[in-house]
Formats: C-alpha cells, structure tokens, sequence
C-alpha cells in the first residue's frame, strides 16, 4: 500500500491540477493530460490484473502495452509543438523506428516478457524530441522561461527518460541475477523519477492555469 501511494502522490497531484486547468489547455497541454489518464489507468491495472507471467515483476506485459500507447502521446504533443517546422518530420520517422524495435523484440522474446530493448528506443527517441523542445522554448521564451509549461514538462521528461535507460538496459538480466538489487534499483531510479516527472508534469499544469489568470486580470484592468 506504501509503494502505490508513492507511486501515485506525482500522478495523483498532476491529475488534480490537470483537471483544474483542463479549460485552457491547449491542444499540445491536452495531450500531455490524455497521456496521464491512460499512465493512470495502465499503473492502476498493475496493481489488480492477476499476474500472468511468472517473472519477479508481474504484469510486465502491461509495460509492453504501455510502451506503444505512452511513445505515441508524446510524440504527438512534440508533433502539434513542432507543427509549423521542419522538425515535425522527425517525429513520424523516429516512432516507426520506436514501433519496429518493439514488435522485433516482442516477437522474438514474447508478449509476457519486459521489452527492455523498445523501451531504450522509446527513451531515446523521447529524450531527442524533448531536449529539442526545452532548446526550442529557452531561446524562444529569453527571461520569461521560468513561466512556461513547456519547459517543466520537457524537463520532467528528460529527466526520466535520460534517467532510465541505464537500469531498464539490465532489467532482465538483473532479474534473473540480483533480484534484490534489482527490487532497490527499481524502487529508487524508477519509481523516484516518475514522481518528479509528473510532479513537475503537474507544475506545468498548474502555470497553465496561473497564466491565463494573469491574462484575465490583466484584461479586467
């Protein structure tokens, strides 16, 4: 029960604040919240499907479902952002790369078991796209950084995927080696990082909100 309450306090505060800013999203900012509705669902359902892998970890085939369903949230967001630009091309490339490693390593080890190698593909792409969009926003925003969405969710997002490659990499042969380390490993590197991401995912939300009440204030003046 401790570990679900940790791992949902960063969702938990993000969907909250999400909600409370939902009416001025725009379409990048709603698809970041789609994506934490479909996280939340997913992380839900690890905790009540039955197992049925007979690894350490149940329900690694619910991070094989996630992977796909997570990559093409956030490539999408990065698509809208980057819509006008050269840049958005990258995006459409860079997810059929993610979804061949994928379906290579889910036919060849199996549905039921961690696709570490379409995980890094994930990551990577993912980390590409959002150190383009944190650089993009930094010398697009000059001073006023500070006060856009954009870049505390970017940052949650390098932060985590840039985070959990080098564990994710071993995952399987820590598992089968040091499953007590891996166990340690997962609760601090995994876990500790997927809070800041969503906390930090959940000040983005709560910035949405403050500026459009700035606006609106400033408007009423």
């Amino acid at each position: 029960m401790i570990e679900l309450i940790n791992q949902l306090s960063g969702i938990g505060i993000a969907l909250i604040l999400g909600i409370w800013a939902f009416r001025y999203m725009n379409a990048v900012y709603r698809i970041f919240f789609y994506q934490l509705l479909v996280f939340s669902i997913i992380l839900a359902a690890s905790y009540f499907v039955p197992s049925v892998s007979s690894a350490q970890y149940n329900n690694q085939w619910l991070y094989n479902l996630s992977m796909p369903l997570e990559t093409f949230f956030l490539s999408w967001a990065a698509y809208e952002y980057f819509k006008f630009s050269k840049q958005k091309y990258l995006v459409g490339v860079g997810y059929c790369l993610f979804m061949a490693a994928l379906l290579i390593e889910i036919y060849a080890k199996g549905f039921f078991v961690f696709s570490n190698h379409g995980y890094i593909a994930e990551s990577v792409l993912l980390l590409l796209l959002y150190l383009l969009v944190l650089y993009n926003q930094l010398t697009k925003e000059n001073n006023a950084w500070k006060r856009s969405p954009e870049v505390w969710i970017s940052i949650g997002i390098v932060l985590y995927f840039g985070g959990v490659v080098p564990y994710l990499s071993f995952i399987n042969y820590l598992q089968e080696i040091h499953s007590k380390v891996s166990h340690f490993l997962f609760r601090i590197i995994i876990e500790g990082l997927s809070n800041l991401r969503y906390l930090l995912l959940a000040a983005g939300f709560w910035l949405i909100r403050r500026n459009a009440d700035a606006r609106t204030t400033v408007v009423n003046e």
